[in-house]
Order: structure tokens, then sequence, then C-alpha cells
């Protein structure tokens, strides 16, 4: 009964939850060196929620000499962008001027991108309009990718070193639609043996300290309006949407998630944006191992350990 509660909280943690939604922050820029300008207000997009696109961009100590990217390159790094801008608004889609205006493109070098990611199926329009949303490529790209993050990633290797440092297990969860993914699971000297099987698993958002960090990037209609798609199984859960905001609330305030749930604790940290993308790691262990009053030491580990 013990394993399958700590299976069951490893991931799926309902105590309180705290995270730092300000990984998400739009930060404008103007500048002619080949920062991406994300002109968002003009759009009607909310900025709390925009995600820029990770990696693409010059970091804010550019001068503005820089030496351009080679033509090719430049190329492909707007096609990059493109894509993960349909990947950060998949669910509304984009229409081309909004695509255009996010990169910082013109519309016809927009409008030529989009059409080579379409025919490769890496973006689809609706049939019966003009937004853009993720192809079924790109879709199937990502999932074989799921279970298997590279084993020599800064992530992968920041996991190890807090797993030996706290002695238990650390979890990577990356964001699945409406679900967070753990995609890999590094685990401490106190191991817990039925948290090795939880890599590969799925939970809905909120649902675990890591996919509540998840969650609080989204504003609080959009978690409404999820809260709404699978009421049915939050509340089997005995989860409320009131509980639900007042977690993400709270998660707004501090830097970190923190939970304690059925025998078993944990604490969550949104990774920022420009490590990977949309994925968050949790610390967990039993409560016995892990007071009140250690939590916040481990919050403030990993607030050291990835926030650089």
């Amino acid at each position: 009964m013990g394993d399958r509660l700590a299976s069951d909280s490893a991931c799926w943690l309902d105590g309180l939850y705290e995270v730092n939604p300000l990984q998400s922050t739009l930060h404008r820029r103007t500048t002619t060196t080949g920062v991406l300008v994300h002109n968002v207000h003009n759009l009607g997009i909310n900025p709390a929620t925009y995600t820029r696109p990770a990696g693409l961009l010059m970091p804010l100590s550019a001068k503005a000499d820089a030496p351009l990217p080679q033509p090719g390159v430049q190329s492909l790094a707007r096609a990059f962008a493109l894509l993960h801008l349909l990947g950060t608004h998949h669910d509304p889609g984009l229409t081309l001027p909004e695509l255009a205006t996010l990169a910082n493109i013109d519309r016809t070098t927009a409008h030529r991108m989009i059409r080579f990611l379409e025919t490769a199926g890496y973006a689809e329009r609706e049939p019966a309009g003009k937004r853009y949303h993720l192809g079924s490529a790109a879709m199937a790209l990502g999932l074989r990718a799921m279970n298997r993050p590279p084993p020599d990633s800064r992530i992968v290797t920041r996991m190890k070193a807090v797993a030996r440092l706290t002695g238990d297990a650390v979890f990577l969860i990356g964001r699945l639609g409406d679900h967070g993914h753990c995609l890999h699971t590094e685990e401490g000297a106190h191991r817990i043996k039925t948290f090795d099987l939880l890599t590969g698993t799925s939970r809905l958002l909120g649902q675990g300290t890591a996919s509540m960090a998840l969650m609080a990037r989204l504003d609080n209609d959009e978690i409404r309006k999820h809260y709404n798609r699978h009421r049915a199984e939050y509340e089997q859960g005995g989860l409320s949407l009131l509980a639900l905001l007042r977690g993400v609330d709270r998660s707004r305030k501090l830097g970190y998630v923190l939970a304690g749930a059925g025998g078993v604790a944990g604490v969550g940290y949104l990774l920022p944006l420009a490590l990977e993308g949309d994925l968050a790691v949790s610390v967990v262990s039993a409560a016995s191992r892990m007071p009140v009053s250690r939590r916040p030491e481990i919050g403030a580990l990993l607030q050291a350990t990835f926030g650089a």
C-alpha cells in the first residue's frame, strides 16, 4: 500500500503548490541585430502567458554591431522561430500576420516559410480558416523523444547533481498538451522502487509539483477552460477548480512548488525557457525525509541549480 501511495503521489501531489510564473515574463526588445521583436500587445496576446522562442534570441548583452548569422543559418533560425511559435500557440493557432509580427520577419518571408513547413507536415492550416497549428509531423517528432531525453543535456547533468546532493529522486516533467509527461528520473541514494516506473507516464496538469509549475504558466482563463475539459477526472481525484486556482495563485508568490500528501512530499521548479522549453523538475521523497522545514532548502537548491 505504501508503494502504491508513493507511486500515485510522486507526480500527483495535491498539497500546497508554489511556483514562479516570472520565468515566462515577456521582455520586449527593439534592435536591428537579429533580435526577435515580440509585438504581442497589438495582436491581443496576453504578454503574461506569451513565451518567446527559446534559444533563438540574442542575449541582452549583445552589441549592436554584432555579426548577423550566415544567410542559411538565419533562414533556419527564422523557420524554427515559426515552429516554436506554432507550438506555443498550438491550441488557438496563429494567423500569418501574427506569425510574421511575433517572429519579426516580413509577411512574404513568413508565407514562404510557413508554406514549406505545411508541405513538410510540420504546420497545418485550419480547413475553414486562416489559423496555423502544429502539424502531425511535428507532433510525431516530439513523441519519439518523450521517453529518452538527451543523456548529456544540461538538464540531466544538473538533475544528477541534485539527486546526489539531496539523496532523493528527481523528475523531469514536460508539458504534453493538457498533461505533464514524466520524461526522465534520476534516483537518489534513498531509492523508492516504484518511482522508476513513472518515467513515460502522464498526468493532468496540476496533479503534481512539477506539473503544477507548468500550469502556473497559463493564465486563469486558460486554467478554467482546461479544468472544464477534464472536470470529471479532477473531481474524481478530489481537486476542485477553486482549489486549483488557489494553488496556482499561491504558486505565483514563491519560486518553487511545495506539496505533501499520502506519505510523500515534493518540491517542484519551473525551468527557465532558455534551458529547453516547457519543462519543470521536482524532487520527491518520503514525507519522513522531507519535513516542511526542509522543503524550502530544496527549493532554493533547485533555483540555484537550474535558474542560472
